[in-house]
């Protein structure tokens, strides 16, 4: 390899750290719930209602950006959208660390949603994509998505190991806050000097950007609906997956701080292996598109589970190995979901605003899940609210694997047609 060669990987690899930082520190403050559930019930002084109404709030102005982000991030810098992202964050979070009143949390659950959607996730996704051709497609956004998984249980360590000094209480959640405000900053910085100004192609015969026809012909893709459907369910598990620890302390007699571990395990730590599977799977027998279908048949399975798994502390290893299977096959889907982009024959010109299309309609459930599931919480106290989630996510999950199983046969059949003329 010849210096050039080797410059250009070294300068590849800086870059896609750069794009794990930023994509492991911006999200910590807007899912703080996940792992912090009860003590930020507490240390804010709300119900479960309002938080999820925060989420919910959080997820619909994400919803509503993603599409315009991926536009802009067609036309702009991703380095200088990362960053501001990334610093607005971190700011923030040391607001919310002042533990604010309700109108206040509004506001800043608002912001969170416009910094990590309008801002923030196409630049990301596309900045990724630039990274490579399309045999490492799989292996580049897999290994992003586990280097987010490996970053916060490396920080995340630390930050509990904190919180439980302090005093494992409403008090020591302000360091935790201001400790992922700190890190948010640092990714910003990171991503600052990490990234250039890539041109939206390497091409100069290539048009720059999306235009109007452009996105008339993204919004009538079936294809794209399909994987979009593939990204609802998936969302919909991550959203449910973070009242896994809310039952886990209430039936099965978790501690509060083993109950944060354990979720730092079963997200982090699945995110880790996860992403890594899928990506390498994907590039090693050429699809993204097929690892995608069969691993989407996990979920399905996991959920079903939760509805017959008895819930007292005797049935503990059981549904913690199922609560696991759940995060690997949510992390494989994650990892690999938006490099099917690249499969569906997207040109790089206009990918931001395709990957921001099926972020709008992938990500809907952050606009009501969370708000939804609140209200099942308080309505149905105890068993009943877990019930209604489980049921429901048994539905959504059969969904994605329908349109996962549909989007691979089309797939299979247009490559199939291709070799036949070939």
């Amino acid at each position: 390899m010849d210096s050039t060669a080797k410059n250009s990987k070294v300068k590849k690899y800086v870059a896609l750290f750069a794009l794990i930082l930023a994509g492991s520190t911006i999200y910590e403050l807007p899912y703080l719930s996940y792992n912090y559930y009860d003590v930020i019930l507490e240390a804010m002084n709300i119900s479960n209602s309002q938080l999820g109404l925060l989420m919910s709030i959080f997820g619909f102005i994400s919803m509503i950006g993603y599409f315009p982000g991926g536009y802009l991030a067609d036309r702009l810098s991703a380095r200088k959208l990362i960053a501001f992202s990334l610093v607005g964050t971190g700011a923030l979070g040391i607001l919310l660390s002042t533990y604010p009143s309700y109108p206040v949390l509004v506001f800043i659950y608002v912001m969170y949603g416009v910094l990590s959607s309008l801002t923030f996730w196409a630049a990301m996704l596309k900045a990724t994509r630039q990274l490579g051709d399309s045999s490492e497609q799989g292996r580049l956004f897999g290994m992003r998505e586990s280097g987010t998984g490996i970053m916060p249980v490396l920080y995340g360590m630390v930050i509990l190991f904190i919180f439980n000094t302090t005093g494992a209480n409403y008090l020591a959640l302000r360091w935790v806050i201001i400790g992922y405000a700190v890190l948010a900053i640092i990714g910003g910085v990171f991503a600052w000097f990490g990234l250039s100004d890539n041109k939206p192609t390497d091409n100069p015969e290539e048009k720059t950007g999306a235009s109007v026809k452009d996105l008339v012909k993204v919004v009538k893709m079936p294809k794209l609906w399909l994987l979009s459907i593939v990204v609802f369910s998936v969302c919909s598990i991550y959203a449910s997956y973070s009242y896994l620890t809310p039952y886990l302390t209430e039936f099965f007699g978790l501690s509060a701080s083993t109950a944060a571990f354990l979720g730092i395990l079963r997200i982090y730590g699945m995110a880790i292996v996860g992403g890594l599977i899928s990506g390498f799977i994907a590039d090693k027998i050429g699809s993204n598109i097929k690892v995608i279908f069969f691993t989407s048949i996990i979920p399905v399975i996991c959920y079903a589970a939760y509805m017959i798994i008895p819930n007292n502390p005797q049935y503990l290893g059981v549904f913690i190995a199922f609560m696991l299977a759940t995060g690997l096959s949510m992390f494989m889907l994650r990892g690999i979901y938006f490099a099917a982009i690249d499969e569906l024959k997207i040109p790089l010109s206009y990918s931001g605003t395709a990957m921001g299309f099926v972020s709008l309609v992938g990500f809907i459930p952050e606009a009501y899940i969370y708000s939804l599931i609140g209200n099942w919480m308080d309505k149905y106290p105890g068993i009943g609210g877990y019930q209604h989630i489980f049921v429901y996510m048994i539905v959504v999950t059969a969904i994605g694997l329908v349109a996962a199983g549909v989007l691979f046969r089309q797939i299979r059949k247009s490559k199939e047609q291709t070799a036949e003329v070939e």
